[in-house]
């Protein structure tokens, strides 16, 4: 078997376990465990108003940080509270950040 066969198989095999990889991930129920993933998560699950958040001790809320917890680093915790809450344009963003990084440390 001449070497470009050999690569031409070794691409289709590494073709046919990312897509068995792509496949398990999109049929596993925890959903997308990206930052961005779990950024409009936690965006779908909050209320707010023009002025703040108000549900960040919500139990559909503290589910996601867990979950968030589990999945990511800190810092990429850190980092989908603040996107979340900045996607909402509320204009207290420092009260409900801080409510959550407190409920991440807690548990």
């Amino acid at each position: 078997m001449k070497r470009t066969d050999e690569e031409r198989i070794a691409r289709e095999v590494g073709r046919q376990q990312k897509q068995s990889r792509v496949l398990q991930r999109r049929t596993d129920n925890r959903g997308d465990i990206t930052v961005a993933g779990y950024t409009t998560q936690l965006e779908d699950a909050m209320m707010w108003d023009e002025e703040t958040v108000y549900n960040i001790a919500d139990d559909e809320v503290l589910e996601i940080l867990l979950d968030m917890k589990e999945d990511l680093s800190e810092k990429e915790c850190e980092a989908v509270v603040k996107r979340a809450i900045k996607k909402t344009k509320v204009k207290d963003r420092e009260t409900p950040y801080q409510e959550a990084m407190m409920l991440l440390e807690e548990d």
